[in-house]
């Protein structure tokens, strides 16, 4: 069996599957896919995933703000995170992280989002989905202060370079 490790179902151009999800999943079934992480990418964006999960018994979610917002969205706080994480269907914690080549204006916002991403994945000892670009000792600083490295997680849009991928994988957590 596959598993589409990191997709966004909400995201879609169903255009080729008469506008259908449960048609594209139909047909990424047939090819082999058993499995499906949609990863959300604002608070609100996570709710629906978590009802599109109860709906369908192979998709499961994370729930998160990327740092990458279009519009700043209000600061996400760990309660919300929690109450979002602890829904069933829910995995993982994010898509949340670091983007210091798209986003350096928002640095202030992304790093607290991370942190209060981080605490919140901690606390329900699930894996965080860690969006990194141009960010290498500060997204290793913040994973060694607040990520449970028990749980880990994964380093996703992962552009750095060996030394930064050998000390994440220390800090158990995979390179995608």
């Amino acid at each position: 069996m596959l598993v589409d490790s990191h997709c966004h179902l909400d995201h879609l151009d169903l255009a080729d599957y008469q506008n259908s999800l449960s048609q594209l999943l139909d047909a990424a079934r047939q090819c082999g896919v058993g499995q499906f992480l949609s990863v959300g990418v604002d608070l609100a964006t996570s709710a629906r995933l978590i009802e599109m999960a109860q709906s369908c018994r192979d998709i499961v979610v994370s729930v998160g703000v990327h740092p990458l917002q279009r519009a700043l969205p209000p600061l996400p706080t760990v309660a919300e995170l929690l109450g979002l994480g602890r829904r069933p269907g829910v995995v993982a914690i994010g898509e949340t992280g670091l983007d210091n080549y798209y986003g350096r204006e928002q640095a202030d916002w992304q790093e607290q989002s991370f942190i209060h991403h981080l605490q919140a994945a901690a606390q329900l000892g699930k894996p965080v989905i860690v969006h990194t670009r141009d960010a290498r000792e500060q997204t290793l600083a913040l994973l060694r202060a607040h990520a449970d490295t028990e749980v880990g997680g994964v380093i996703h849009c992962f552009t750095e370079n060996w030394q930064m991928a050998r000390a994440a994988m220390d800090l158990n957590f995979l390179i995608s």
